[in-house]
């Protein structure tokens, strides 16, 4: 039998594959529930967890924003509507107004 003491305090259970447990699909990396012993046990000599040191996580970066790689939708001409108020001559676009801005 496998030994499910964790050392102390400092240690957590840790999934290293993908363990489906009371409906809930938990990824490799995942904190594991220790209340089950048998379920501990099972796991800890299957090898599909360990015990790690606590550590501070980490902060993820925040996540990349696109940028648009080709030009606007929209037809060079005239466009009557939005010329005066933006710049922009596409036909068929829909004018950057203030009430059309994102907040």
């Amino acid at each position: 039998m496998a030994n499910t003491n964790n050392g102390g305090e400092g240690k957590t259970l840790v999934a290293t594959y993908p363990i489906l447990f009371r409906a809930h699909l938990y990824k490799v990396g995942e904190k594991l529930p220790t209340n089950d012993t048998t379920m501990l046990n099972a796991w800890l000599e299957a090898g599909s967890a360990k015990w790690v040191d606590d550590v501070e996580p980490e902060k993820e970066a925040p996540a990349p924003k696109a940028k648009p790689a080709a030009a606007e939708a929209g037809l060079p001409g005239c466009n009557v509507v939005g010329a005066e108020s933006d710049g922009e001559n596409l036909i068929g676009k829909v004018p950057k107004t203030s009430r059309r801005k994102k907040v």
